[in-house]
């Protein structure tokens, strides 16, 4: 086992996963940097590899053909991992997943894994669980963006990426927050500097910091506490110290 945190797997999936599924994958997994803005997985493409998140920011959006405006429909950090179509078995994304804040992950090719999962179905069940996971989170975002007003959407939002990134310093811009979120940027812009004036946010050129992390959860709707209920089934199970391969140049 490792001695330190930093060398170890921080991914929720995989270090819940017990010794012997974890060595099954562990040769053919590479840490890798992932840049800001990169697509990952674009809509009915074929995923060449899976990404599982040991730091950083990853969004999932649906786009509109008409006017090419997009929104998010998940926020996936060290909870979760791209590449749901491999394990689904369709190996075809329908969504365009994008780096939104510099990340690390573990990678594997999606034909290895599908491989792995066919061999020891006991990874393969784990796997589904998250993707039950993330489709009930997706619904949640859903009703949010119908139901509730733009302050309370975006103190969910913060609260949500301060959790994945483990950081109170985001580095996200009003665009970006609001992009997201599928509103204008002004009202993003207002929101932020009303949560400044009263002390939960101080924002700054490119990036913003969280300065009231329980002030901005009193501003959040539920939907922040029902996700954080949902992400249980796995931060209650056991955490297993698997060693992690060296990051790649």
């Amino acid at each position: 086992m490792a001695s330190s945190s930093a060398s170890v797997v921080r991914n929720m999936l995989l270090a819940t996963l017990p010794d012997a599924e974890f060595a099954l994958l562990r040769p053919h997994l590479k840490l890798v940097r992932l840049r800001r803005n990169a697509i990952l997985h674009d809509v009915l493409s074929c995923p060449q590899r899976v990404y599982f998140i040991e730091s950083g920011l990853i969004s999932r959006v649906v786009s509109m053909a008409r006017d090419g405006g997009a929104i998010e429909v998940a926020c996936i950090g060290r909870h979760g991992f791209i590449g749901v179509s491999v394990v689904l078995g369709t190996m075809q994304a329908i969504q365009r997943t994008v780096v939104l804040v510099p990340s690390i992950a573990l990678t594997i090719e999606a034909e290895r894994l599908r491989l792995i999962l066919a061999e020891r179905p006991a990874i393969k069940e784990h796997l589904l669980k998250y993707v039950q996971l993330l489709m009930t989170l997706k619904a949640q975002v859903a009703l949010c963006n119908a139901k509730h007003e733009i302050p309370e959407r975006v103190a969910r939002w913060l609260l949500r990426a301060q959790e994945l990134c483990d950081s109170d310093e985001l580095p996200v811009t009003h665009a970006q927050i609001a992009s997201a979120l599928g509103v204008r940027r002004a009202g993003v812009s207002h929101v932020l500097a009303d949560m400044g004036a009263g002390g939960l946010v101080a924002c700054a050129r490119g990036s913003l910091r969280i300065r009231d992390t329980a002030g901005l959860r009193r501003r959040a709707c539920e939907c922040h506490r029902v996700v954080q209920d949902r992400l249980r089934m796995f931060c209650d199970l056991p955490q297993h110290a698997h060693d992690l391969p060296e990051l790649l140049p």
